[in-house]
């Protein structure tokens, strides 16, 4: 994903476009030179000449059966100089649409079809999904997490090899084949309907290519962008990222939690690992007329609710969070409860926190 794309690439093949355009044209000849040697018979005072014996006539051509001379085409010099035009069409036309067919079968091009419209219907019916950018080494983990966690994704990379292989790992995901900064692509993945954008491609240059333009066709999207170098991380974020992350920074502080910490460090990755029983650490907001607004946390009842543990809060528009925070803290709109507990339980209270009450 380093290289920059080219002004203007060729149109992606479509074999079933070529397909449909092949049968349309061969339906197209057949009605036609059907209804032309009606016409001549007419004009040659044949009456035997009718639709059905004109169509078979027209079948055995195209097809290169040749059954013979159904139609009698003696004394009939045009309809003879028609049929031998009409033989040459036929050598091209079905050979055109069966070898189409053929090639379609052969390559499994079938399959790879019918799951790329499928998947482009499914990512036409999503709302609120993140789109991930570049699915190299980082985005490989990004993309996991986001299965794990049950978040709806579009990943966009331009190598479909690499795409194909995170599948076989984590489970078929809807993806896009393309380069994330062509507004196409992006559009594509539906970013006028997604919540949030994550840039993770190697050279810092594309993130800031891919910032610029997916904050230009969605100023309300949340964007977070890898940056290698620190010196590109103010670059990132006036250019209208949210946030940036440094891997290697993280990877640095890693170490020391490695040697300082490793128990917290032990637990933490037991947590993240475990297949048996996701637990995860979730941001819930309160939403406006939901079933919690204006109830405590004593009074939500979260714990019975859903079995999850409430590590923090801000009130709104709030920069400090209150830590284990009291039972009698209200939950007003805008305010945010940090929470931790299993996949399944924190969609329970999530859906609390932004159904409306009834």
């Amino acid at each position: 994903m380093n290289e920059r794309k080219p002004s203007k690439k060729p149109g992606r093949y479509d074999p079933f476009r070529w397909l449909a355009w092949g049968l349309l044209i061969l339906l197209g000849l057949t009605i036609l030179s059907t209804f032309v040697y009606m016409g001549l018979g007419r004009y040659y005072g044949r009456d035997d000449w009718t639709f059905i014996n004109c169509l078979f006539m027209v079948v055995i051509t195209l097809s290169t059966i040749g059954y013979g001379d159904v139609l009698n085409l003696k004394s009939a010099p045009l309809a003879e100089i028609f049929t031998m035009l009409l033989a040459i069409a036929g050598v091209g036309v079905p050979a055109f649409v069966i070898s189409n067919v053929t090639g379609m079968i052969v390559d499994g091009m079938f399959g790879r079809t019918f799951r790329r419209r499928r998947m482009q219907k499914q990512i036409a019916g999503m709302q609120g999904h993140i789109i991930v950018c570049g699915v190299g080494t980082t985005g490989f983990h990004i993309v996991e997490e986001l299965s794990r966690t049950l978040r709806p994704f579009v990943a966009v990379d331009r190598e479909h090899e690499r795409l194909e292989l995170a599948c076989e790992h984590l489970g078929a995901f809807p993806y896009i084949v393309g380069h994330a900064d062509d507004d196409d692509v992006l559009t594509a993945a539906g970013i006028e309907r997604a919540e949030g954008l994550i840039a993770c491609l190697t050279d810092d240059k594309d993130n800031l290519y891919i910032t610029l333009t997916a904050r230009r066709l969605n100023p309300k999207l949340r964007i977070v962008s890898k940056v290698v170098d620190p010196r590109a991380a103010v670059k990132l974020l006036s250019a209208g990222a949210n946030s940036t992350v440094n891997p290697t920074a993280i990877g640095g502080l890693r170490l020391v939690s490695e040697l300082v910490r490793p128990t917290v460090v032990t637990f933490l990755d037991s947590m993240l690992r475990d297949t048996t029983e996701s637990f995860r650490f979730e941001e819930v907001t309160v939403v406006p007329g939901s079933a919690v607004q204006g109830k405590t946390l004593a009074g939500a009842d979260l714990r019975n609710m859903a079995d999850v543990l409430v590590l923090a809060a801000r009130a709104p528009k709030g920069e400090k969070f209150h830590y284990n925070p009291k039972a009698d803290f209200l939950l007003e709109p805008g305010c945010t409860v940090v929470l931790l507990g299993r996949i399944s339980d924190l969609k329970t209270v999530q859906a609390q926190f932004m159904s409306k009450n009834t």
